[in-house]
């Protein structure tokens, strides 16, 4: 009876350290697959948020492509001179439009990029568009980034034509047709885009 009462108990110990283990193992698998889930999850998101930016951006840039832009709009150069920013054009122009609210690395890497192509697209032939109310801002800009091109500060109605979508742009503008073409949107976290465009208009434009 005593042996029977010892193997019962032996018994009932094994059941409650076998029932706690499969519980462990069902555990640590729920718990990875939820890892798994998550991770699953985050990917997807940036993805989707991706995605999103990429249609916003092609959105803008087939909104701008072809617009003109009219004759009579001033900009303050670097002295602050008012100027016709037409005035200023002959030829193919490639103009980054970028605004200090905008994302710093963004404009940064942007910059960074058409110091490499200075040279082959020419100083002539590359403009920055800005709108800004710090007259020390541009200088502390210029000498930051070790730029070389030339500044123009816009307009209430050059703004209003090359309006801020929040991110920094690049396009070109024809004096022969005064129409805007070949608008960019950059993304910093895919830099070799940017470079592409840029050797496309290299191509395109200035060889």
């Amino acid at each position: 009876m005593k042996k029977n009462r010892y193997w019962l108990f032996v018994f009932f110990i094994a059941f409650l350290i076998l029932g706690n283990l499969y519980s462990y193992v069902q555990y640590q698998k729920n718990s990875e697959m939820k890892r798994f889930l998550l991770n699953l999850k985050v990917e997807s998101d940036a993805k989707i948020g991706k995605l999103a930016i990429c249609q916003e951006s092609r959105i803008n840039e087939i909104f701008f492509n072809g617009s003109k832009i009219q004759t009579g709009m001033d900009v303050i150069d670097m002295y602050g001179n008012d100027i016709d920013l037409l005035e200023k054009v002959s030829g193919n122009i490639l103009f980054l439009r970028y605004s200090e609210m905008n994302c710093s690395a963004c404009v940064d890497s942007i910059v960074n990029e058409l110091n490499v192509y200075k040279d082959s697209i020419g100083l002539q032939n590359i403009m920055l568009l800005t709108k800004t109310k710090s007259p020390n801002y541009i200088n502390r800009f210029k000498k930051i980034n070790k730029i070389c091109f030339n500044i123009y500060v816009m307009d209430k109605i050059l703004d209003s034509v090359l309006v801020d979508i929040g991110m920094p742009y690049l396009f070109i503008y024809s004096s022969e047709n005064g129409r805007i073409n070949n608008m960019f949107i950059p993304q910093k976290e895919t830099p070799k885009l940017t470079r592409r465009y840029l050797h496309s208009i290299l191509c395109k434009y200035y060889t």
